[in-house]
């Protein structure tokens, strides 16, 4: 048989639509055990046909052997014919086989046997186990040949009926099995199967957004299995939903915090400096009006003062609303440019840079840029920092280690770390393997941001063909 013909017969096997899987087992199971009843009462015919076939035969070997030994003693008797009629009297019940005592024309007479009477049985079984009519003619010896002969026919009525009692109580006991085999793998399947249903209707309540769904971890090692992964799924599904709406809740605090801090910014920093644009520029008009105007250079070299600060403040808050982030020269000279945007606006405060000279990769390069930024960021905005340590180094396994300490305040007592900045740079850390810890500092106050990240091929993959890319 092709093995396309076999697969496709097998198929017929498998789970149809629209059945329970329970149903599916059963219904194959059910396929196995009629298959099994074929089988075994193809096997009980076969042993049953036999066994009339050999007892029969026996049977009707004996009676000849005795009929032709007894007629060679009957040649020899005063009344020859009482004692054939005799002999065919010693087969009267014989459940196997008939005697016939023939006589010979013109007489025709015929003496036979009585045979046992035999039970009901069904015709068609009867016809299906029975042999081929088997008579037997023993003629008479010389002295005897006027009396006629000895028929020997097969009587199968009473083996049969035996037959029959057997194989309708082996098929009894086939089908009593089968049937008690059948309720223990039902009882069983459904008390194995009983978590499906639940776990189904779970999976529709996930589905729907309820994340709150869980089943019992009940039912055989691979369905608890199953349930407890259900559960866990389940409950980091509902912990990333609240994460989320978090996150949403914090980033629009975060938007209206930048609108503030922007709004203080052009308020302290860029509207004095206007203002005091503007009183220059009126007491230029007045002094250019008066005869001598010793002073017009004075007043001008502060005009351009204050319009330098304002354009240093204005691309700072630019620089905040939009960070542009040059990799292209190599993370460290990115690194080094970030810093210095921060020296530049605090210079009172001291920066320790070391940052490795080999790229990890652009991808994996722009999340270290945006730890560095992150850490930086709050440092300043939570802290009041003197020195900041930035360290970023390769370590025996060739993974990436990403140190950003400061000397501030520290984090205070009850105080969360799970700001929207801070949950970002966690989530695309996690995303790339890797993991981030923002603690105090054991040795003196101030706050430590450490991030490792694994380096992997796929990022030296995506190097590749960055860089073919911008070859083109």
């Amino acid at each position: 048989m092709p093995l396309r013909k076999l697969l496709s017969r097998l198929e017929a096997f498998g789970p149809r639509k629209s059945e329970t899987l329970s149903a599916t087992i059963m219904r194959n199971i059910s396929v196995v055990l009629v298959l099994s009843l074929v089988l075994s009462g193809m096997l009980t015919y076969w042993q049953a046909a036999t066994k009339v076939e050999t007892e029969i035969g026996a049977a009707m070997s004996i009676a000849e052997k005795t009929v032709r030994k007894v007629v060679q003693e009957i040649a020899h008797d005063d009344d020859p014919r009482l004692q054939l009629v005799r002999l065919v009297r010693v087969f009267d019940g014989n459940r196997h086989v008939k005697a016939t005592f023939v006589e010979p024309e013109p007489i025709g007479a015929r003496i036979s046997s009585f045979v046992a009477p035999a039970e009901e049985l069904p015709e068609w079984f009867y016809n299906l186990m029975a042999r081929p009519p088997e008579v037997i003619r023993i003629p008479l010896p010389a002295e005897l040949a006027s009396y006629g002969m000895i028929e020997l026919e097969a009587e199968q009525r009473g083996e049969v009926g035996e037959v029959w009692d057997d194989f309708v109580l082996k098929l009894a006991l086939l089908f009593g099995f089968c049937a008690v085999v059948s309720i223990l793998i039902y009882i069983t399947v459904r008390r194995a199967l009983e978590p499906l249903p639940v776990l189904s209707a779970a999976f529709e309540r996930l589905g729907g957004g309820d994340y709150a769904a869980r089943v019992g971890e009940s039912g055989p090692t691979e369905l608890a299995k199953l349930c407890s992964g259900f559960n866990e799924m389940a409950g980091r599904l509902g912990e990333m939903e609240e994460r989320n709406q978090q996150l949403n809740e914090q980033l629009a605090t975060v938007q209206e915090e930048e609108r503030a801090d922007l709004a203080r910014d052009l308020h302290d920093e860029v509207s004095p400096f206007l203002f005091a644009v503007d009183v220059d520029a009126s007491s230029i008009r007045q002094m250019a009006e008066a005869p001598e105007q010793p002073a017009i250079a004075g007043r001008a070299d502060a005009i351009r003062e204050a319009v330098a600060h304002m354009k240093k403040h204005v691309k700072s808050i630019l620089g905040r609303l939009r960070p542009a982030v040059h990799l292209e020269l190599g993370l460290a000279n990115a690194i080094e440019t970030l810093v210095a945007s921060w020296q530049l606006r605090n210079p009172d405060v001291t920066f320790n840079v070391d940052v490795t000279d080999r790229s990890c990769g652009q991808k994996l390069d722009g999340v270290i840029h945006g730890i560095v930024r992150e850490g930086l960021s709050n440092a300043f905005k939570h802290g009041a920092p003197t020195a900041i340590d930035v360290r970023v180094t390769r370590d025996a396994d060739d993974d990436v280690r990403v140190v950003v300490r400061d000397d501030g305040g520290g984090l205070k007592s009850g105080a969360t770390t799970s700001g929207f900045g801070l949950i970002a740079m966690r989530e695309r850390v996690a995303a790339l393997g890797g993991s981030v810890t923002v603690e105090n500092r054991e040795d003196r106050p101030g706050v430590m941001v450490d991030a490792r990240l694994p380096i992997r091929e796929s990022y030296a993959a995506f190097d590749v063909s960055a860089d073919a890319g911008g070859s083109t």
